[in-house]
């Protein structure tokens, strides 16, 4: 009781003075952690019960993979799954969502789809759990593949279901499908469930649909700061940097106070249009107005801020004066903004310090690489590229997609993986003919001689 009533403190003394524990006290204590991210308690509660020679149940395991899952730690989660297996527990609904949902958060959707082949009983739970893990992993195409199979086993989808799917056709920006989840949304009378709203509001944002989104938000009777927080962003990475900050007056106008996304999106904006003193005002009303510390994104957000004003050297300033160790994004931020007036010694600074904080991440080493490019520095430009090889970083590879007759392809630089590949191949080669054709060869020669 102590432990579903979120007292926990009060459950472990009542289970501590137990004169006798059982599978089922154990449980309870567990779930009870479980359910308030007490990673280590919980595990060493189980350590407990292994000791007393308690055999854990289906019900242990469910709590344990729990608690894996808001750790996102793939070697504590495997270490369950196999003592799973040891001791005999089928894969039903709750090990099978419970196992997929902990794969997938820790960004192992593999091993997730695996379980979910194996799977010989399905109900909406582990469809949920299996295409949100293709939405959060990035993997959207895939997401809505699996809604097609969904629909052939002709299991009801929920308003997760299509708050997962709504999520994906934003990733994929596909706007004819998010119409169509929205479509069938309004038939089944869900369309106005607040999180199923809000979801469908930053998927027209994102999908360029600006105007439709503002519709659908002032539709909604109850708007909370993250349905707030939606529109603001989307507005502000949309260059709709005026709205953005109109919207923000209105919200704190109607009471609801900001959060720390909040000022995400209004520093954002405020970058957008070079508002540096109006911008510079939000980030300090961020902590004496409203109690928010800031935090990394904000404080790159003030960089890029300084940065695109020209501002430079105040921006270097202003991460040397930083209360906390400046992360990669933020020296990210200022290397962006010396590309932009082709600063190059403070680049070569900032590009070295976003690498000694991320040196697997291929985006600092190849801005600056380009940077050096465009003053003609190939000597230093050669050197980067050998600190990149050394460093064993690779650059990742562009994909894009196209929708055709409501289907998403999607492609990956160098991809041969598409059942119709030879045929795309074919057709790219007679677009490159036909381009070169149009230059002016002559041209071409002295070019290429330069």
């Amino acid at each position: 009781m102590y432990a579903k009533c979120t007292s926990l403190e009060d459950a472990r003394k009542a289970f501590d003075i137990m004169d006798a524990h059982n599978v089922i006290s154990y449980n309870a204590m567990i779930e009870g952690y479980a359910r308030q991210g007490g990673v280590c308690e919980a595990l060493d509660l189980f350590h407990m019960m292994r000791v007393r020679s308690f055999s854990p149940s289906l019900l242990t395991f469910v709590s344990l993979l729990g608690v894996s899952a808001s750790s996102s730690t793939i070697e504590l989660s495997k270490q369950i799954h196999g003592l799973a297996v040891k001791f005999g527990v089928a894969l039903d609904l709750y090990t099978g969502s419970a196992l997929i949902d902990v794969y997938c958060k820790c960004f192992c959707v593999d091993d997730a789809k695996l379980i979910f082949n194996e799977m010989t009983e399905r109900d909406i739970v582990v469809w949920n759990a299996m295409i949100s893990g293709y939405t959060q992993s990035g993997q959207s195409d895939k997401a809505l593949k699996l809604f097609s199979e969904l629909l052939i086993s002709r299991i009801r989808p929920d308003e997760l279901t299509f708050v997962a799917l709504v999520t994906a056709a934003s990733d994929l920006a596909s706007l004819i499908h998010g119409q169509q989840f929205h479509s069938q949304l309004i038939k089944i009378s869900l369309d106005l469930e607040p999180f199923v709203s809000i979801a469908l509001v930053d998927m027209y944002a994102k999908c360029g649909s600006i105007e439709e989104a503002r519709i659908l938000f002032d539709s909604i009777n109850q708007r909370d700061a993250v349905c707030w927080n939606s529109m603001i962003s989307r507005y502000a990475q949309h260059g709709h940097a005026k709205e953005a900050l109109i919207m923000f007056d209105q919200m704190i106008a109607e009471g609801i106070e900001p959060t720390y996304v909040t000022f995400v999106g209004v520093l954002s904006a405020c970058s957008h249009v070079g508002l540096v003193e109006v911008g510079l005002n939000h980030f300090e009303s961020m902590k004496s107005g409203y109690g928010i510390e800031p935090g990394m994104e904000h404080y790159a957000c003030v960089v890029d801020l300084l940065g695109k004003a020209g501002k430079l050297h105040e921006a270097k300033e202003f991460i040397d004066q930083m209360p906390i160790e400046p992360a990669a994004i933020v020296w990210r931020s200022l290397l962006s903004s010396c590309r932009m007036v082709g600063e190059v010694e403070l680049a070569k600074y900032a590009a070295e310090m976003a690498i000694s904080f991320d040196p697997n991440d291929s985006g600092s080493y190849i801005l600056l690489s380009n940077i050096l490019a465009s003053k003609g520095m190939w000597t230093d430009v050669e050197k980067v590229r050998k600190k990149m090889n050394s460093n064993e970083v690779l650059k990742e590879p562009g994909h894009s997609w196209i929708e055709v007759n409501s289907k998403v392809n999607v492609f990956i630089a160098k991809d041969k993986a598409h059942n119709q590949a030879e045929v795309i191949y074919w057709v790219l080669q007679k677009l490159t003919e036909q381009i070169i054709d149009m230059w002016d060869v002559p041209d071409l020669i002295i070019l290429s001689s330069e």
